[in-house]
């Protein structure tokens, strides 16, 4: 039970940002001008990583509808305790606080060119 435990404080705190693309990862970067407004840039949801901590209908339709690309996910829907930021994720004990930005949100390092 211990191993398991740090094992997942690994996963949820020590991880590095999901910078890639990989298998059951989605890439959120349809708000990707205001991201780069703000100094970040695009998330890379890990779905594959969260499937393997909570059941889909934890999520499923309560707080994200199944179909990619119909949830308008936003920071301020997220400050509104919508979506990540819902009281049972990002705006609970259960997982990492939504102010820690390069958690979810790539970094956009000082002097990167613009495209």
């Amino acid at each position: 039970m211990t191993r398991l435990l740090a094992a997942l404080f690994l996963l949820m705190f020590a991880a590095p940002v999901f910078a890639v693309d990989g298998p059951g990862n989605i890439r959120l970067d349809s708000k990707v001008s205001s991201m780069k407004k703000a100094g970040l840039g695009p998330v890379t949801y890990p779905h594959k990583l969260h499937e393997k901590l909570y059941k889909c209908d934890a999520c499923h339709p309560k707080i994200f509808k199944d179909k990619h690309g119909d949830n308008d996910i936003n920071m301020k829907q997220n400050m509104n305790q919508k979506f990540c930021g819902s009281p049972s994720c990002h705006n609970s004990d259960k997982a990492f606080p939504l102010y820690m930005c390069d958690k979810c949100h790539e970094v956009i390092k000082k002097g990167a060119a613009k495209k």
